[in-house]
């Protein structure tokens, strides 16, 4: 009988082992075929800028990390708005980790085109930031304790603020409100 219970036990452990093993193969098989396809999706957004015709031929049957790859690609190599429309629809599409990846790199991007060479164009250079400054409110709401998009937005804030500048003319309110000295005041030297 303790024979029989030892060799149960040894038996499960190893099916255990085996079922683990099997299910790590896989998850390693996945994992190569995932980095396979953003290889490709990066080079064939180096083609695409290259060819100005940066589409993906079938969106819908990528895996959502190659589309956010893709995107990354698009958007280091300039392609600013196919970019941008590969953000929008993870972010649409998958609104967790991912969706909240890509919100944030489609801020920094916009972040970036506001910001870098792109700010020779003033008005453009605005907007770009504006739009910075909306995503990493999104993300902030969705996720707020999101440091990396609080130091963004703080300075996307820094880089286009949104007080109000003063002008050179006083509130009416302010204007009322001036105060004279006393001409018989005594602390006058």
């Amino acid at each position: 009988m303790t024979r029989t219970l030892i060799h149960a036990v040894f038996a499960t452990v190893a099916l255990a082992c085996a079922g683990f093993a099997v299910s790590s193969w896989t998850r390693l098989q996945h994992a190569t075929e995932l980095n396979q396809a953003i290889a490709a999706a990066s080079s064939d957004a180096r083609e695409a800028r290259a060819a100005h015709s940066a589409h993906p031929a079938h969106p819908n049957e990528e895996a959502p990390q190659v589309l956010l790859a893709r995107a990354t690609a698009l958007s280091k190599a300039g392609a600013y708005d196919t970019a941008a429309r590969l953000y929008e629809s993870l972010i649409h599409d998958h609104p967790d980790d991912l969706g909240r990846t890509a919100l944030f790199d489609l801020g920094n991007m916009y972040l970036r085109e506001g910001g870098g060479e792109g700010a020779s164009n003033g008005i453009r250079s605005i907007a770009m930031i504006g739009e910075a400054k909306a995503r990493y409110r999104l993300l902030l709401r969705a996720s707020p304790g999101d440091w990396d998009a609080r130091y963004n937005l703080e300075r996307a804030l820094w880089l286009a603020p949104e007080t109000p500048t003063a002008l050179d003319e006083p509130d009416v309110k302010e204007q009322h409100n001036v105060k004279v000295r006393d001409p018989e005041s005594k602390d006058l030297p």
